[in-house]
């Protein structure tokens, strides 16, 4: 799986995400709950938005967030793993230009979805196999990009210390992320024996190929033997297994452990060359290079291999790939939209199925269980086994006392999924910021925490953090203003907290919000007037229609 799905690296966003993988997860799913009131409204609208929903149909099967085109600038994930994979023997000479440290070191600094530690990883892979980038090493670029001394330490301070909220497998990659990055920066010598002695103990019990892999390969480069004895465990059938059965960057990472591969992973891996994902290219054609590609016999020298379908830019960047792919984040708005219509029962053929393969999937990334298991309840779907254990998963997770500006993700992921399974309030107490609390606006993460705080059943705080706030007036003015999801939140906050709504205010809704109509798709909905659809804006409007 690809995008949001499958990517070993502890998170694709960082480890400050993947800290609290099943929390943040579920607070990027958080969404309001609350679908109408005791009041006479029009007939609901939305009967093609099943049908519509195509057009936000991701290559993977899953629903894109936005109908625009997205992924064409550079970015530090595809130019460490398309790099990589263009710099493998058998590659034609000058598919990889040397990269420019000045270009790299913006990008280190401008691509802030990662935290400082994993935006230093990328680049020390950008430039591993780099034979003229300008005479720059990783310590130089990230030093010109402000984060070198915020990079190391980070890494050191995970490596002594990981996060105890982390998996075991989001921490295992973590750890070997960050030794490499240690490595790379010279810094090395730093970790304590101990800490690599854990690491290696903890590969050998870890079931999944690519974890383990880069924790292998990791640890040798700092003189420390690891065996991979949990993942190769009956690696044969594994390998040999229909194509699928094992995703192929596991596949390929399960050859590699191996130092084989046989006829028949070989012809599952073909394919995978073309994949979107550069790290599972990488990985493909690293397995592939062992000797058996398709129709070879095992240890015969595979046949050419494609060239890649990556390309590097002039300046040595690589941009994120053009392939539109759909997360679960999306999936769970669209889920919400089709709730809010009325149209759960015409859910797409191809995102049922797909939800149910993921929820079958033995290889889904741990963090991708709560948001799996939310969409499927949401859609009274029946997805399998890794659904289950998502729903499972909620039930465990807990609830900062007290909402802090530190803890705010943690404390509202775990609201958001408790709130989707009906789990009842906990024990929380929540206040608004100084300068809100006699104010007659509330900022769009408050009106957020109070939806959530009703939706979780925390009613009597969210009716008191807002009762100084016309909620109303509020969102009329967002809808004004351009603002659909403000204003969408604003009017689930006034349900939420009791407050009254003219009926006046529904009448006029479906005219306010005409302008947010995707032109060329009506039953979808753009976040702003004239925009193209998106996920979360038709997700919006359907709570205002509903």
């Amino acid at each position: 799986m690809k995008s949001s799905l499958l990517r070993w690296r502890a998170a694709r966003r960082g480890h400050g995400i993947a800290a609290v993988a099943l929390t943040a997860a579920a607070a990027a799913l958080g969404v309001s709950m609350f679908g109408g009131g005791p009041v006479d409204r029009p007939g609901r609208p939305g009967e093609d938005l099943a049908e519509q929903l195509d057009v936000l149909r991701g290559a993977n099967d899953l629903v894109r967030a936005t109908r625009a085109d997205v992924g064409h600038d550079p970015a530090l994930y595809p130019t460490a793993y398309g790099r990589l994979e263009a710099a493998l023997p058998g590659i034609p000479a000058g598919r990889l230009p040397g990269i420019q440290a000045g270009a790299l070191a913006d990008l280190a600094r401008t691509d802030v979805l990662d935290t400082p530690a994993w935006r230093a990883h990328y680049v020390c892979l950008s430039l591993e196999d780099s034979e003229d980038s300008g005479s720059a090493d990783a310590a130089t670029v990230l030093e010109r990009a402000g984060l070198r001394e915020q990079a190391g330490s980070e890494a050191l301070a995970y490596l002594r210390a990981p996060d105890e909220e982390d998996d075991a497998l989001t921490s295992l990659t973590t750890r070997a992320a960050f030794l490499r990055t240690s490595t790379c920066l010279g810094r090395d010598d730093e970790v304590p024996r101990a800490v690599l002695d854990r690491l290696a103990a903890d590969a050998a019990s870890a079931a999944q190929p690519v974890p383990v892999l880069y924790t292998v390969e990791a640890l040798r480069a700092v003189g420390v033997r690891a065996h991979a004895t949990r993942a190769l465990r009956g690696a044969g059938s594994r390998m040999d297994a229909d194509c699928v059965g094992l995703d192929p960057i596991q596949r390929a990472a399960l050859a590699l452990l191996r130092h084989r591969l046989t006829r028949q992973a070989g012809a599952c891996l073909l394919p995978a060359l073309c994949d979107s994902d550069t790290q599972t290219r990488w990985l493909v054609r690293r397995a592939l290079a062992l000797g058996a590609g398709a129709g070879a016999g095992a240890g015969d020298p595979p046949g050419p291999l494609p060239a890649p379908v990556g390309g590097i830019r002039p300046d040595g960047l690589v941009a994120k790939s053009p392939a539109q792919m759909g997360t679960l984040t999306a999936t769970y708005n669209a889920a919400r939209a089709l709730t809010a219509a009325a149209r759960q029962t015409h859910t797409p053929d191809w995102l049922t199925k797909r939800l149910k393969r993921l929820g079958s999937d033995p290889g889904l990334d741990p963090s991708d269980r709560v948001p799996l298991a939310m969409t499927c309840h949401r859609l009274a779907l029946a997805c399998g086994p890794e659904a289950e254990k998502g729903a499972r998963a909620v039930g465990r997770l807990a609830v900062p006392a007290r909402l802090t500006t530190e803890n705010q993700r943690v404390w509202y992921g775990a609201m958001a999924a408790r709130a989707e399974f009906g789990l009842g309030c906990p024990r929380t107490s929540v206040e608004l910021p100084p300068d809100e609390v006699t104010g007659t606006v509330l900022s769009d993460w408050s009106l957020r925490t109070v939806v959530v705080l009703a939706d979780a059943g925390c009613a009597a705080q969210a009716e008191r953090l807002t009762a100084e706030t016309d909620l109303v007036a509020q969102a009329r003015q967002a809808l004004r203003d351009g603002d659909l999801l403000t204003a969408s939140d604003a009017v689930q906050a006034a349900l939420a907290s009791a407050q009254s709504i003219p009926q006046s205010l529904w009448d006029e809704l479906p005219g306010l919000l005409e302008p947010y109509r995707d032109r060329k798709y009506p039953d979808l909905y753009g976040t702003s007037p004239g925009g193209a659809a998106t996920a979360d804006a038709t997700r919006a409007a359907y709570y205002l229609l509903a």
